[in-house]
């Protein structure tokens, strides 16, 4: 078993791993496909995390200068919805998704409008200063000979016909559609899925709790479609406990000098956790917390003990 801890984000676990070979399949093969498992096992940052989605929810193409350029977003063909849990409008999920696929296929957009712009910019330059003379003088008509004047629209119009051209021949870059919180779909939240993946040439991967698959074999018109399934099972022992040997702490929480080296308190960890991730990251927070609060320097099985009482474990 390896695992790849990608700084102090992220975590790169078997079970994502699997979960992502599961995603390349329903892409692939053009399949909805079904995710299940219990909550806080990592299934949502997965998704996202598969999806690229922190970067694409942050880009703004108005904001040059922002933290996510248009070179990390680029290229991205994966959706991740979360339905609501209250639907007020029956057309609601459906545009909510269509929305985000033009998001995606904006950024093909705006690439080539940066590769367009200078061009366009200078033609646009060139018919403004057409009317100079008019703004200069109040007269009619233009100060340079008429087939200038015509050169100059003509360079205008082409180049516009271009861009325009290469935006309509950009097709819908979306390959796969995630659904997370599936359980919130209601009959007719599952049709319109059905409607959408039924219009071809895209995955779909359902996710939600255990039982999501049969809930959905209620429904046959959408079960028949189904072609994998996946459950997201917890961390295992090893996995936890490699995790921790290397180093890895939640964003924010005060990380221990050395980390944590001793094997009692590692083994409290993983009884307490479960191999839960969730819970993981929320029992390494409060142990940080406790280190600050305290002063002290490493992790012994009283300060896991302490931070174990401050959290609140039940089956969520």
């Amino acid at each position: 078993m390896t695992s790849n801890v990608t700084g102090q984000g992220f975590i790169e676990t078997k079970q994502h791993r699997r979960f992502r070979e599961f995603c390349e399949a329903c892409r692939r093969y053009q399949y909805i496909g079904l995710c299940y498992g219990p909550p806080g096992v990592g299934k949502t940052l997965s998704a996202r995390n598969y999806a690229n989605w922190d970067m694409v929810e942050r880009y703004r193409p108005d904001a040059p200068g922002g933290t996510v350029t248009l070179e990390q977003v680029k290229g991205s063909t994966v959706v991740f919805y979360t339905p609501p849990v209250v639907v007020t409008s029956p057309g609601r999920l459906p545009n909510d998704i269509d929305r985000l696929r033009d998001k995606l296929r904006g950024f093909s957009l705006e690439e080539i409008r940066r590769e367009e712009r200078p061009h366009l910019e200078s033609a646009n330059r060139e018919v403004e200063g057409l009317y100079e003379y008019h703004r200069r003088t109040g007269l009619n008509g233009f100060d340079v000979p008429p087939e200038e004047v015509a050169r100059r629209q003509d360079e205008w119009r082409r180049i516009f016909e271009r861009v325009s051209g290469r935006e309509r021949a950009q097709p819908d870059p979306t390959a796969l559609i995630l659904i997370d919180e599936a359980d919130r779909l209601k009959m007719t939240g599952l049709e319109q899925m059905r409607a959408i993946f039924d219009q071809g040439g895209i995955g779909m991967v359902l996710i939600g709790m255990p039982g999501l698959e049969k809930q959905f074999a209620r429904y046959p018109q959408l079960y028949s479609r189904i072609g994998f399934v996946h459950e997201f099972k917890p961390l295992s022992r090893e996995e936890v406990r490699q995790l921790l040997q290397e180093r890895w702490w939640p964003a924010l929480a005060p990380m221990p000098e050395g980390g944590i080296a001793d094997e009692e308190s590692i083994a409290a960890i993983i009884r307490v956790t479960g191999g839960n991730f969730r819970l993981l990251h929320r029992l390494l927070t409060q142990i940080g917390r406790v280190l600050e609060i305290n002063k002290l320097e490493k992790v012994a099985l009283p300060v896991v003990e302490a931070a174990r009482e401050s959290l609140v474990i039940g089956t969520e």
